[in-house]
């Protein structure tokens, strides 16, 4: 008998995150000190009534240096979304305040922070902008690597929504 792995199903759509199917729990990057002004982030802000008062809090009851590395889930009415806390301060930017490697290392710790809540929540659909390649400034192909590496076999499937 053969053991069947599950694979990863990652597509790049073209697709308004905020609109994605009610199956799909999101996920976002921002900073430990909650910034949450620009990029992706407003929208979210809007649409998830709480969000930030709740990331507020989260890095509160934890140090802002523990955040980073971390994955916050917020739950309300319009859904789950997954905060990634990829670094301490907003105007940081890989390779400016954080270098490049370290801000990856900061994000596959989120990643795998979140992909272990999924997993324990039972969630197998996450949609995403591509993440840290806005503001973040990080590079598409390295990041996509992160994602197929922390998420490889776990069967989730992921929705990427660009615009």
């Amino acid at each position: 008998m053969t053991d069947k792995v599950a694979k990863l199903h990652l597509k790049i759509a073209n697709q308004d995150l905020m609109l994605v199917d009610s199956k799909y729990v999101i996920c976002h990057c921002i900073s430990a000190d909650c910034a949450m002004g620009k990029g992706v982030v407003v929208p979210i802000v809007k649409k998830y009534i709480g969000v930030k008062n709740a990331c507020l809090e989260f890095v509160k009851n934890n140090d802002s240096y523990d955040a980073v590395g971390q994955a916050f889930r917020y739950s309300c009415e319009a859904g789950t979304v997954y905060n990634l806390f990829s670094k301490k301060i907003f105007r940081h930017k890989a390779g400016s305040g954080v270098t490049v490697n370290q801000y990856h290392k900061q994000l596959q710790s989120c990643l795998e922070d979140m992909k272990n809540q999924m997993l324990q929540n039972g969630e197998k659909y996450l949609a995403m902008p591509k993440i840290a390649c806005g503001l973040d400034r990080c590079n598409w192909e390295d990041v996509e690597q992160i994602i197929r590496h922390v998420f490889g076999e776990t069967g989730i499937e992921i929705l990427v929504c660009v615009v």
